[in-house]
């Protein structure tokens, strides 16, 4: 046994004053130096520890593994924490009980005799902080899956009416010539379209955080969006007594449609919704490396101190003259979809002059349409003389099959329609040989899919055919459709024209 301070001076009272238990220990496994927070912890007195094995301290069950530790640091002597990494570990007190403990080793060298120094801590209270975390952390992952769950299912649920509607109004514009029934007809689509991205956004912004959401890129003609956006906001301007002017554009994206959109459009109505005289400006510029999308409005404007969160969830400018409305989610979206298209989003913004937002496009993402994209989202080819596919249609919902039904029939389809999997197959055994498209919803009942629907069909049939698979689930299960041979995927609610220029792009690569 030696002594390691002997001076009894000022050097030892530090090592008594340390919070941390310290045990000097020899080769032989024997204490033979303990300071004043070993006796707190460990509640024995000095005289009962020195001279004994280390082992005393450590609970009877891990005795034979903690001499295999001792041996393995004799052998490779360095500072360092003791198994934390393999296993937790425990210290036993006088009285038998135990706790958690931290352990900490040095190696030390004295006349020639080697040592090792443990410092020793109780971890309790950090380990049922620890505890408590993971415990919190499982109830936030049950809640989380729960939350997806739910959105699921609202998502299926209130996407149903939405496409019997936006389907009803497509076929109604069919059968309407008078030029103000048409005109309102076409407002009356742009408010259902105002509903789905309310309720997009509202069911996506999870999906964003969480990176659950994936864009579904394809080639995008940018005028196309800019019309969408002024046919909509449009009528807000007026009501408000505002002025709206955007821009025109030639160029072409590669991106998706519908969060870009989204994107561009909640920039527009948040700049309505804090403008109260003057009006908004939507502009288009193109240099060697961007196209710059601005939004700026003649509002009153955002304080410097303020412009870092106005895209935090929930924020909203509290200033005379904004116009309650909205739950502060648009802008947090924009961001959050400006990442995923890869874009970015900035701000400019002086009190009572106005405010600027604008989204840079790296120009790697624009392209050169082609004649089949600038048919599908313009003007579909003429086949007038061209006979009609005929059309199976699968859908369980009776509201959205009946409207698909009109639709494809005023445009002259022939149309087979089935409720459920087993309905189609049966329908497909009699009038196969006439059917050339297959309109499907990918969930269909008893646990059946689309998917997999058009994979017997096409077994059957011994051809490959085109199809179309409908569906308001925005899950990532759902991405892999694409990669399938003829086969597009369309979500919920399906714009009625969308749907009529698909078929003619499946058909026509039928030729």
């Amino acid at each position: 046994m030696i002594a390691p301070l002997r001076d009894g001076g000022f050097a030892e009272q530090i090592v008594n004053w340390a919070p941390d238990a310290l045990l000097l220990v020899d080769q032989a496994g024997r204490i033979v130096y303990v300071n004043d927070a070993v006796t707190t912890l460990f509640r024995y007195d000095a005289g009962e520890l020195l001279g004994q094995r280390i082992e005393q301290l450590v609970p009877e069950r891990s005795r034979g593994i903690h001499a295999r530790y001792r041996d393995g640091f004799s052998a490779t002597p360095s500072t360092r924490e003791m198994g934390a990494r393999l296993v937790a570990l425990a210290a036993c007190r006088k009285d038998g009980t135990e706790f958690p403990a931290e352990i900490r080793l040095a190696p030390v060298r004295q006349e020639g005799a080697d040592f090792v120094l443990a410092a020793v801590r109780d971890v309790t209270e950090r380990r049922q902080i620890v505890d408590e975390l993971r415990a919190a952390r499982g109830e936030a992952d049950s809640a989380n899956k729960a939350k997806s769950r739910f959105l699921a299912t609202a998502s299926h649920d209130l996407r149903q009416p939405l496409q019997t509607l936006q389907l009803l109004n497509a076929a109604l514009s069919r059968k309407l010539s008078d030029a103000t029934c048409l005109d309102l007809v076409q407002r009356q689509q742009a408010a259902l379209e105002s509903m789905t991205d309310l309720l997009n956004a509202l069911l996506d912004i999870a999906k964003l955080e969480s990176g659950g959401l994936q864009p579904s890129l394809e080639v995008v003609p940018l005028a196309e969006v800019l019309a969408d956006i002024r046919t909509q906001a449009s009528d807000l301007a007026t009501s408000n007594g505002l002025a709206l002017e955007v821009a025109t554009a030639t160029e072409w994206l590669m991106t998706d449609r519908v969060l870009f959109r989204q994107m561009l459009q909640n920039l527009v109505s948040n700049a309505l919704q804090y403008t109260l005289e003057g009006g908004v400006t939507v502009t288009v510029q193109r240099d060697d490396t961007h196209l710059t999308i601005a939004v700026a409005d003649t509002g009153i404007g955002i304080p410097a101190s303020e412009l870092d969160r106005v895209f935090d969830e929930y924020y909203r400018v509290d200033r005379p003259g904004a116009r309650s409305k909205g739950f502060g989610l648009g802008l947090t979206i924009v961001r959050q979809i400006s990442r995923l298209l890869g874009c970015e989003v900035k701000v400019q913004s002086e009190v009572g002059q106005g405010t600027t937002f604008t989204i840079g496009i790296p120009v790697t993402n624009l392209v050169e349409p082609t004649a089949r994209h600038a048919t599908l989202r313009g003007v579909a080819a003429d086949r007038s003389g061209a006979p009609k596919p005929g059309v199976l249609v699968i859908e369980d919902d009776a509201a959205v099959r009946d409207a698909l039904q009109l639709v494809l029939g005023l445009e002259g389809y022939p149309i087979r329609a089935a409720d459920s999997a087993a309905a189609a197959e049966a329908i497909f055994a009699r009038r196969g040989a006439e059917i050339d498209l297959v309109i499907s919803d990918y969930h269909l009942e008893d646990g059946r899919n689309g998917l997999e629907l058009l994979a017997r069909l096409r077994a059957t049939a011994s051809r490959d055919l085109p199809a179309v698979i409908l569906s308001g689930d925005t899950s990532s299960v759902l991405n892999h459709i694409e990669s399938v041979s003829r086969v597009k995927l369309l979500r919920k609610p399906v714009d009625g024209r969308q749907l009529i220029l698909l078929l003619e792009e499946l058909f026509g690569s039928a030729d």
